[in-house]
């Protein structure tokens, strides 16, 4: 089995999406399995990067505003991939222009195209800026167009894949069907415990016997960084609490102006690495995954893996996993004293050795090479009912996940 994953999502410098092709690249070109995986990404013109296995190619693309993303606008390099490759399946990673685009290059082949949720965009991007910027009435409107959108999209698909339970009934409450559980994972070596530093604790000025609690992620309001500002003088606590932040993005200015307000903040370089963004992790007591908006929640699951006891907000993924992990209550979304509550939970918490706990959680539950053999598993699913024919059997009744 061929298997082509396409998304104008990725980006080199992007976060749980990244990870997510990078580590499915590697598993399908270590042996462990007979099928074999391509990526086709945006770029800035039509060309085979590398020939692997395996195989990655680029997408002639145009910038979106600046913002690392770059988008895909047109068929005929998808085309050239299909003709190159020759997959047996498609999996689609963007909801925007690629679904249609990658029906264009497909053409009249046979081919089933499986579409992988990992944007809600109705829901993180246009509801919450239309109603920033429009009336009621308008910004409804708006997120009404996009939720239909959606289900347009994604009804289309041969099979929908999302990797958490509450993203899987957002797409059945639109209408969607063929759907299936496909929870992410996290490469357990590199993120463990054993990455923390005493050296990294210093180089951040964590005072003796005090708290580091780690902020790392996208600057940007979706990931809860105006709620962490708002918070941050409700626990601050210079002598005990040595709040860190990473990361980069749009919203840098605010991330700048704050710490000049409170100069004990550490601003931690950007990470390209993956062994850095474990030792950050694994050294911190907290960290704060505050993003709203998640389909999965890879970084606090990242830290999780490290023992780190992970702060999440009340909605989204990012509930579901704190839900199930039951160590600590997500706090209000909508309230800065929620999360400094929350923190200072936290911070007990962390205090009672909770390391093997939050550790068992994601090696016995979210290892990656579990991940994708139950993809496969899928993949083998889809391609038997497609040949055939009874899509049908593909919808289970009740809800399986």
């Amino acid at each position: 089995m061929r298997i082509l994953d396409v998304n104008s999502s990725y980006s080199p410098t992007g976060g749980g999406i990244r990870v997510y092709h990078e580590r499915k690249l590697d598993y399908f070109s270590s042996g462990i399995s007979e099928n074999t995986s391509a990526l086709a990404v945006p770029g800035r013109d039509d060309r085979l990067v590398s020939e692997g296995p395996p195989r990655v190619y680029h997408l002639r693309s145009m910038p979106l505003f600046g913002s690392g993303y770059r988008i895909i606008l047109e068929s005929g390099g998808l085309n050239s991939v299909v003709l190159d490759y020759r997959p047996d399946i498609v999996e689609v990673g963007s909801p925007y222009l690629l679904p249609s685009l990658a029906r264009s290059a497909l053409g009249k082949e046979d081919i089933p195209v499986v579409g992988f949720y990992h944007t809600d965009f109705p829901d993180s991007y246009v509801g919450p800026y239309a109603s920033r910027l429009f009336p009621r009435r308008v910004a409804r409107m708006l997120y009404d167009t996009a939720r239909a959108h959606a289900g347009r999209t994604y009804r289309a698909m041969t099979a929908v894949f999302a990797a958490s339970r509450c993203m899987l009934w957002k797409l059945r409450e639109l209408g969607v069907k063929r759907l299936f559980h496909t929870p992410l994972g996290v490469d357990v070596e590199q993120f463990s415990p054993a990455a923390r530093s005493e050296g990294f604790r210093r180089s951040m000025g964590v005072p003796e016997g005090g708290v580091l609690v780690l902020y790392m992620a996208r600057f940007h309001w979706e990931k809860g960084l105006d709620r962490l500002i708002e918070a941050y003088p409700l626990f601050r606590d210079p002598g005990r609490i040595k709040l860190v932040i990473g990361g980069r993005g749009p919203h840098r200015r605010l991330v700048d102006e704050f710490i000049a307000r409170y100069p004990e903040v550490a601003r931690l370089p950007y990470i390209t690495g993956r062994e850095g963004v474990a030792r950050a992790m694994a050294s911190a007591d907290v960290f704060l995954a505050l993003g709203q908006y998640e389909t999965f929640g890879l970084a606090g699951l990242e830290a999780i893996a490290c023992g780190t006891v992970t702060v999440f907000p009340d909605r989204g993924a990012s509930a579901e996993m704190a839900e199930s992990l039951g160590v600590l209550e997500p706090y209000r979304s909508e309230s800065a004293e929620s999360l400094a509550v929350s923190l200072a939970e936290a911070v007990k918490v962390s205090r009672r050795g909770v390391k093997e706990e939050l550790r068992q959680y994601a090696v016995s539950r979210h290892c990656w090479k579990d991940t994708f053999r139950r993809m496969e598993g899928f993949y083998e699913m889809i391609l038997k009912a497609r040949r055939d024919g009874d899509l049908d059997g593909l919808n289970p009744p009740g809800d399986w996940w």
